[in-house]
């Protein structure tokens, strides 16, 4: 529990209420699919082999290209990377980008569900 608030005050007092909210997701969305594994692997060891194969596309979020300064410090942190769409791209338009994961992100990411310090 302590190691819950001790990491609570570092996500607070650095990231927004929206870039918080996307942890939130990821962390949640890693539990659920780590507590579906039935099968005794290690969800951690198959993620950081998929990584290294080039990425796995673990819950990309879609947002609006305008708003990509509201989850600048993570972008600016690592944790973050922002994708446009290729096909967006090719045509001008790029109103729509996606933000992933990265290494490090995945890293955080367990770190907040196992408790660990950030």
């Amino acid at each position: 529990m302590l190691q819950y608030k001790a990491n609570l005050e570092v996500l607070n007092g650095r990231y927004t209420d929206v870039e918080r909210q996307i942890l939130k997701v990821y962390a949640k969305r890693w539990a659920e699919l780590d507590e579906e594994r039935g099968d005794g692997k290690s969800f951690i060891t198959q993620f950081r082999d998929l990584l290294k194969s080039g990425g796995i596309g673990f819950g990309d979020i879609a947002i609006h290209e305008g708003m990509w300064w509201m989850l600048s410090n993570l972008l600016d942190d690592g944790i973050l990377a922002l994708d446009y769409s290729h096909a967006e791209m090719k045509e001008g338009r790029l109103s729509r980008s996606a933000v992933s994961l990265t290494a490090k992100g995945f890293e955080m990411i367990e770190r907040m569900v196992r408790a660990e310090p950030l």
